[in-house]
């Protein structure tokens, strides 16, 4: 998708938020209301964002001048709005190829999250664990020889994982989503949800001190 392409997506989704109960959405999503300027506030990977204004406009609270918000991750926040069902998260993970539907875009996924995650973490033991601490992410023990969970939004849960090369395996990545995460976003969103927070772990570990 171009830039152009994200936009029209937000403009989109915010007519359709424009139309909603802003009370039930801000209780469904767990973010809170605002009523000057209006709109929601909520945690997105960790920092606080906010969609306000008639056009729904996506903005960090502490947003630097000249920084701007991604469009795609403005999307994923939009979509999260619109689709918030208001479900917990239940505790249990799964592979997005168990997600229902799935299944027929588990290798494009694959491509786009698990193969970098295992290519940039797999073989370079103690660097996933230092960067998911640096983004303040809970660190999982029984997964994996490093994995971390994250709350990337008010309701959604993600955890990632790499199991170290050795000498009869190579390095394997993967993205574990809590199960509700299907009550908030279609497949393609998940799918770029998890991407986004790979990267972000990505980057996380090219600023880390040597």
């Amino acid at each position: 998708m171009r830039v152009d392409d994200y936009k029209n997506a937000c403009r989109i989704a915010a007519e359709e938020l424009s139309a909603k109960d802003p009370a039930a959405v801000a209780d469904a999503a767990g973010a809170t209301l605002l009523s000057a300027p209006e709109g929601f506030e909520l945690d997105f990977f960790g920092r606080s964002v906010l969609v306000t204004g008639p056009e729904k406009t996506v903005a960090w609270r502490d947003q630097k001048v000249g920084e701007e918000f991604s469009p795609t991750d403005a999307v994923l926040v939009m979509h999260y709005l619109n689709g918030a069902s208001g479900e917990l998260p239940t505790g249990d993970m799964v592979a997005y190829r168990q997600i229902p539907g799935g299944e027929f875009y588990t290798k494009a996924f694959h491509s786009r999250a698990e193969a970098p995650l295992a290519k940039v973490f797999g073989s370079n033991p103690g660097l996933l664990t230092r960067a998911i601490a640096a983004m303040g992410g809970e660190p999982v023990r029984a997964c994996g020889d490093e994995a971390g969970k994250f709350r990337v939004l008010p309701n959604i849960d993600i955890t990632v994982m790499v199991h170290h090369a050795d000498e009869e395996f190579e390095s394997a990545g993967q993205v574990l989503f809590d199960k509700n995460i299907g009550s908030y976003f279609s497949n393609e969103d998940i799918s770029w949800l998890g991407s986004a927070l790979v990267y972000r772990l990505m980057g996380a570990a090219r600023n880390l001190p040597a």
